[in-house]
């Protein structure tokens, strides 16, 4: 019994140790609005607030020598194929929170992640939208800091960190392929509050290019991205005694 007690309470310490997250986000409202139902009911199977959805609205710009290109997305209150699946970021991430009693934790963690962007483009003067589809594979980390006890409702989580951007695929009139996308680093940051209702971990971050997304000198595209996050967890209303957050 003492032997099953040891296991079970250093099992409780790995796990209230244990940063751990599966985000999903999309940059259509309805896309991103259902897989709501899916984490929280995940969420609600775990007893955990460990899934988390998002809306990320992404914004490129650039040119191609001395064209002007002027680039949008497609309707983010559409119904299209086009439309519903023009923003999709994946994302899963794992490490270390201190969680202790005091009113100050912080931790790091590891993070992998998918970015498809579905846009259009315009050249200057031309009545033609083209189609355009980056898809790219991110890999890096985060250290972040909580204000608030671990054990009460209300606690702010500030993040930042870094990733490294690899495209993995282009199709579109701003290069020939994925060869001429270059690749470098990104990085996060996010603010989100955790509180004693159903919407539970809401905020808001950035991710933000700092290299010329185009390998030729004489061509420039940039991107950024802003999203609204939220964690869905009705049920444990009554239970904050989280080991996530």
């Amino acid at each position: 019994m003492i032997a099953a007690y040891s296991i079970d309470a250093n099992a409780q310490i790995r796990s209230r140790h244990l940063y751990f997250h599966i985000d999903f986000a999309a940059g259509n409202i309805y896309t991103a609005s259902y897989p709501s139902f899916l984490t929280y009911g995940l969420n609600e199977l775990t007893h955990s607030n460990i899934f988390e959805s998002a809306f990320e609205y992404s914004v490129f710009n650039g040119d191609l020598g001395n064209d002007k290109i002027n680039m949008r997305n497609y309707n983010i209150a559409g119904f299209t194929a086009n439309e519903l699946f023009q923003n999709l970021h994946p994302s899963v991430k794992i490490g270390y929170q201190s969680n202790t009693l005091s009113n100050f934790n912080y931790g790091v963690y590891a993070a992998a992640e998918y970015q498809h962007n579905h846009f259009k483009s315009r050249f200057e003067g031309s009545d033609i939208h083209h189609k355009n589809t980056l898809n790219r594979a991110l890999f890096g980390g985060s250290l972040f800091a909580v204000i608030g006890n671990m054990e009460k409702p209300f606690r702010v989580m500030f993040e930042g960190g870094i990733r490294y951007s690899m495209c993995v695929g282009y199709k579109g009139p701003l290069a020939i392929g994925k060869e001429d996308i270059d690749n470098g680093i990104s990085s996060h940051w996010a603010i989100k509050v955790s509180t004693s209702k159903g919407l539970q971990d809401f905020g808001v971050y950035f991710d933000i290019n700092h290299f010329d997304l185009l390998k030729s000198e004489n061509d420039k595209l940039n991107n950024w991205a802003a999203g609204l996050m939220w964690t869905v967890t009705p049920g444990q209303r009554k239970n904050r005694q989280n080991v996530y957050y």
